[in-house]
């Protein structure tokens, strides 16, 4: 299957990817290629003078085709790309005007996705002992979710290691992890100007900081309840 390039610059409206020839300039443009075997999708994105390459996995190839929309604001800028993949909304690239720009929207996104967590994080009606925050990111991969961790099972982990540090190891409990939406996230940093770490890591501060404000004191806690935060490899 052929992509045709998403230009920059355009009419303002809504298009799909079978509005744009293949005669646009590629200087100019998103530019695709999808390997239909491994439902892959590279393209790549402008990111201040230059290009960054992004990768999805596991990406159904008539969803792409049918649901593939452009955004063009009355500047005829290109504001973003969507596609709905599997049922879900799937944010390919955004635009910011500037650095500033460019954190408040990924501060607006950070909050909203910490409320999708906490959301699910206050379902639980379990007394409990742990609440971790797990996130890893490098350049290319980008990971942000909760794990709770019960009385129950941490009397189950004290007794099987016999050593208390094992109780502040989120690996160690079956929970399972509590997500919003992480493949937004990573297009919404990684379309941003600076080093996508650096970017992430913004957007971790904001999102801790809300979850440990706002979904604590909804949790029936143990006396020896943590809350903690940390980066995996």
């Amino acid at each position: 299957m052929e992509l045709h390039d998403i230009p920059l610059l355009y009419k303002e409206g809504v298009y799909s990817v079978v509005d744009f020839s293949k005669d646009i300039d590629e200087d100019n443009t998103i530019s695709f290629d999808y390997d239909a075997q491994y439902q892959i999708l590279t393209y790549y994105i402008p990111v201040g003078k230059g290009k960054r390459e992004m990768t999805l996995y596991s990406v159904p190839e008539d969803d792409l085709i049918k649901t593939l929309r452009a955004v063009y604001g009355k500047d005829k800028t290109l504001q973003n790309v969507t596609a709905t993949l599997s049922g879900h909304e799937t944010l390919l690239y955004i635009h910011y005007e500037n650095e500033e720009h460019a954190k408040q929207e990924i501060q607006r996104f950070a909050i909203r996705n910490a409320d999708a967590i906490i959301e699910q994080i206050q379902q639980c009606t379990d007394v409990v002992a742990r609440l971790f925050i797990d996130y890893y990111g490098d350049s290319d991969n980008m990971d942000y979710h909760a794990v709770i961790g019960t009385a129950a099972q941490m009397e189950t982990i004290r007794q099987k290691y016999h050593d208390k540090y094992s109780c502040d190891c989120s690996g160690n409990y079956p929970s399972k992890y509590i997500e919003g939406d992480n493949e937004m996230l990573i297009t919404m940093v990684r379309c941003a100007e600076g080093h996508p770490s650096e970017n992430f890591q913004y957007a971790v501060e904001i999102m801790s900081k809300h979850i440990e404000e706002h979904a604590l004191a909804a949790l029936h806690k143990t006396e020896d309840f943590k809350y903690i935060c940390a980066e995996y490899d």
